[in-house]
């Protein structure tokens, strides 16, 4: 996927936002990321879509670990939007609201709403589970710089195509760590 950015809406009169997200290996992900990816490849395929059904994806399987910081996503119109079926309570306690039912149109901080469709459609795209790594920073009086690991999966509805998709995400909050990543994926690629 190339590199989704929006730079810099002001927010609140002082905050400006960058966010940004790359594909990564799955080994960069969490062991818990990676127990909700291998629970996503033992469900069956449905019929040639290489994805497993909506109807067969139990969220209760996901690692309880994971489970606060996890989205459940229905595409809408064929991926034009996402409506956020799930939406765990550590996303609630970070953004300060609950998403359950929102549009990803109406996502806030404003600056994330692009790069957050373009990572679904590169699911649906690839059809496929993709692990992704996000940077986002805030600065003025608010500054916060934080990185978020994904494992996106895409479930198939009954006509094969992407139905839903589900995120497993894990918050990086630690600067340095999130730093030795980076360096070690730029290393990998």
């Amino acid at each position: 996927m190339p590199e989704a950015a929006a730079w810099a809406r002001t927010l609140g009169g002082e905050t400006p936002v960058a966010y940004r997200q790359w594909d990564i290996a799955f080994e960069e992900t969490s062991s818990a990321q990676r127990q909700g990816l291998d629970y996503w490849r033992r469900l069956p395929e449905v019929g040639d879509s290489t994805m497993p059904a909506v109807a067969d994806f139990d969220l209760l399987e996901v690692p309880a670990s994971i489970l606060p910081t996890t989205h459940v996503i229905d595409v809408l119109d064929g991926g034009e939007d996402f409506r956020f079926r799930f939406w765990g309570s550590g996303f609630r306690n970070f953004l300060g609201y609950d998403g359950t039912g929102m549009s990803t149109r109406d996502l806030m901080p404003e600056d994330i709403r692009d790069p957050v469709r373009a990572a679904y459609r590169h699911v649906m795209e690839a059809r496929r589970p993709i692990a992704m790594l996000s940077e986002f920073e805030r600065t003025g009086s608010y500054r916060q710089q934080g990185f978020q690991r994904f494992i996106r999966m895409p479930l198939a509805a009954p006509d094969g195509s992407v139905g839903r998709i589900v995120s497993l995400v894990e918050f990086l909050m630690d600067y340095h760590a999130a730093q030795k990543l980076i360096a070690e994926v730029a290393n990998n690629a």
